[in-house]
């Protein structure tokens, strides 16, 4: 299927305009991210980064409150100048956080992986965000009010210093994204786009429609259209049923704008993949 000939069902088409999810079909956690018993919390560590890396006693202070959560597409986990109530950290998937003008009309800043969670400005003293805050791609998590974990962030530790790793690089995607949305031709953000979200959620495959990719890069879904059809024709994306798998990240990345590079030489720097190949925070 090509991106100009795309054509969505009214009920194939999700409560947020975008996220494709087939008509009678409730996505499904793989069985790798399945999500874990409470029970097994205390002793089996999580996938999220930031959990898996505090020292025992920092963690059992968490553990205790931490409730498994299947997060599926659209989840709303927080709202625009509402009370953050909870935190949620995830173990897949993809969280996307959304700047919202008065008539609704969005643009994402940020997404965020299994490297971090949602509600981070509730542990920097302020209670709400002027954000939109979602799942972008289904996954799995742990959710605990977000007091609980303000409590443990202000009395310091690895807690404390993996958090501000996390917060510099949401800084880094948030900063570069003014330039990106203002200099970048669309094509070229696209393909930054695209891989950035594959990066987090570490799947070639996203779920996405041309309504939801207009969004999220604030232009026309015309504008989309053309940009999408092109890189589907030099074969770096394919494009089936709402997902576009990347085919060919050499050529994508080398479509894409230096905004791309630049955000992953910070996350490169600031995450370091051990001999095992797991992912940790270099604090």
């Amino acid at each position: 299927m090509s991106w100009a000939t795309e054509s969505l069902r009214p009920e194939q088409e999700c409560s947020r305009k975008g996220n494709l999810v087939p008509h009678g079909h409730t996505p499904a956690v793989s069985s790798s991210s399945r999500v874990p018993n409470h029970t097994s919390l205390t002793s089996i560590r999580p996938r999220n980064i930031i959990l898996s890396q505090l020292p025992a006693d920092e963690y059992a202070a968490l553990a205790k409150s931490l409730v498994p959560v299947e997060l599926p597409l659209e989840r709303r986990l927080s709202e625009p100048n509402q009370p953050i109530e909870f935190v949620y950290f995830l173990n897949s998937g993809l969280i996307s956080t959304d700047a919202v003008t008065m008539k609704g009309e969005t643009v994402e800043v940020g997404v965020i992986g299994r490297e971090g969670f949602s509600g981070l400005a509730a542990l920097l003293d302020q209670p709400q965000m002027s954000h939109s805050v979602i799942m972008q791609g289904v996954g799995d998590g742990l959710r605990i009010r977000s007091s609980i974990v303000r409590n443990e962030f202000v009395k310091g530790g690895m807690l404390q210093k993996l958090v501000h790793a996390f917060a510099y690089l949401q800084l880094v995607q948030v900063t570069q994204s003014v330039l990106c949305n203002r200099m970048h031709e669309v094509e070229a953000r696209l393909a930054r786009w695209l891989l950035t979200s594959a990066d987090r959620s570490e799947s070639e495959v996203l779920h996405l429609t041309q309504e939801f990719l207009s969004q999220m890069l604030g232009v026309q879904r015309s504008t989309v259209t053309v940009a999408a059809s092109e890189l589907q024709r030099q074969g770096m994306i394919g494009y089936s049923r709402g997902r576009i798998h990347i085919l060919d990240r050499v050529a994508l990345t080398a479509t894409a704008c230096e905004c791309y590079g630049i955000v992953n030489a910070s996350y490169n720097r600031v995450l370091k993949r051990g001999e095992n190949g797991d992912l940790s925070y270099d604090v």
